[in-house]
C-alpha cells in the first residue's frame, strides 16, 4: 500500500462501476453477491434518495469503501429524524489492518453532516471492527441481538399457533406503526408511505414469504440460501413469543436455518428458552454534527423496536 498521502475518498465515483460492483463486494466479504443484492443494498432509492457510495482510493486502486443509505427514524416524542446507515462497509483482503476503514468511516461522518443527518447508524455485533471505530468516535450504543438456530436443531416445546400464507395488505405497516406509538412508547424506523415500507420489507433481493401467525400476528420471511430470515413481525404482544416459536419450528420442519435481529430484550429471553443462539450486538448511533450530540446520546435510554428487515 502506498503512503497515506495518496489515499483519497471519492464520493459516487463515475466510470469505475466494474471496479466497485459485485466482483469487488464478493472479494471483500468472501460471500457471493448478486446483481439483485447490489442494486437493492447500494442503488435502491428510499424517499426519492439513492444511497451514496464512498470509495477509498490508493492511487488508481480501490482499496475500501461503503455505502450510505438515507432513512427516517421516529423517536417516542414523535420527532422524525433523518439518518444515514452504513451499508456494505468493506476493505480489500490484502489491505486490512492498515487503517483503511478509519478513512472511510470519517468520510461517512463528514458526508452525513453535509446531508444534515441527525445520526449515522451502524448495525454491528459486539466484536465488530466497525462498532469499535464508531465507539472511538463517541457513538451511542443501543443493545441488540442476532438470533439464529444452531444448525437445524428442533425447537423445544409445543407450537400453539397456526401459520398460513397471507397476502400482504396495505394496512399492515400502519397497524405496526400504531403499536410503536402506544404505551410503552418505542423508537423505530419510520416509513412515510406504504410504498416505502414495501420497498424495504417486501420487495427484497431474495424471495419473501408472507404469513399470518395465530389470530393477530403477521410475518415476512426472506428465504436467503438455506436460511429463513424473519425480517418483520407484528402482532399483539401476548402472541409474539409463540409466533417466534412457530416460525422457528417451521424452519426446522423445512430443514432450514432460522435468523432474526431484534433490539427487544424480551426477544432475547424467548430465543434462549427456544435453544436459539443470541449473539450480542449494537445499533450504533453517531451524531455527525455537534448540535445533534445531546439528542443522540439520549437514544441510549429509549426503548427500541428495530427488526431484521429495518436494517439494510
Amino acid at each position: 500500500m502506498s503512503g497515506d498521502t495518496e489515499l483519497r475518498v471519492l464520493v459516487n465515483p463515475q466510470g469505475i462501476d466494474a471496479d466497485i460492483g459485485v466482483v469487488f463486494l464478493t472479494r471483500c466479504f468472501g460471500t457471493r453477491w448478486t446483481e439483485a443484492m447490489y442494486r437493492w443494498y447500494l442503488q435502491r432509492s428510499f424517499g426519492g434518495e439513492t444511497p451514496d457510495r464512498l470509495m477509498l482510493m490508493d492511487g488508481e486502486r480501490v482499496v475500501a469503501g461503503c455505502g450510505l443509505a438515507y432513512r427516517l427514524l421516529r423517536t417516542p416524542d414523535g420527532t422524525v429524524h433523518r439518518v444515514s446507515v452504513v451499508v456494505a462497509a468493506c476493505t480489500v483482503p490484502g489491505e486490512r489492518g492498515r487503517g483503511c476503514y478509519a478513512h472511510v468511516l470519517q468520510a461517512a461522518v463528514d458526508r452525513s453532516a453535509l446531508r444534515d443527518c441527525t445520526a449515522l447508524l451502524g448495525f454491528v455485533t459486539a466484536d465488530n471492527a466497525t462498532g469499535r471505530g464508531l465507539r472511538r468516535l463517541g457513538a451511542t450504543a443501543v443493545p441488540s441481538a442476532y438470533i439464529a438456530s444452531h444448525d437445524v436443531s428442533r425447537v423445544p416445546g409445543t407450537v400453539t399457533l397456526r401459520l398460513c400464507s397471507a397476502n400482504v395488505a396495505d394496512g399492515w405497516p400502519a397497524q405496526a406503526s400504531a403499536r410503536l406509538r402506544s404505551p410503552p412508547l418505542q423508537a423505530g424506523f419510520h416509513y412515510p408511505d406504504v410504498s416505502a415500507w414495501r420497498s424495504q420489507m417486501v420487495d427484497r433481493p431474495h424471495p419473501v414469504q408472507s404469513l399470518r401467525v395465530g389470530t393477530t400476528c403477521r410475518a415476512l420471511i426472506e428465504c436467503v440460501g438455506d436460511t429463513d430470515r424473519l425480517q418483520w413481525l407484528d402482532g399483539d404482544e401476548r402472541e409474539r413469543a409463540a409466533a417466534i416459536r412457530a416460525i422457528a419450528a417451521r424452519a426446522h420442519r423445512r430443514r432450514r436455518h432460522f435468523f432474526m435481529y431484534s433490539t427487544r430484550p424480551g426477544d432475547v429471553a424467548v430465543a434462549r428458552r427456544l435453544g436459539l443462539v443470541a449473539t450480542p450486538g449494537y445499533l450504533m448511533a453517531l451524531a455527525p454534527q455537534t448540535r445533534h450530540e445531546p439528542t443522540v446520546r439520549h437514544w441510549a435510554t429509549m426503548s427500541w423496536h428495530v427488526q431484521s428487515g429495518d436494517r439494510m
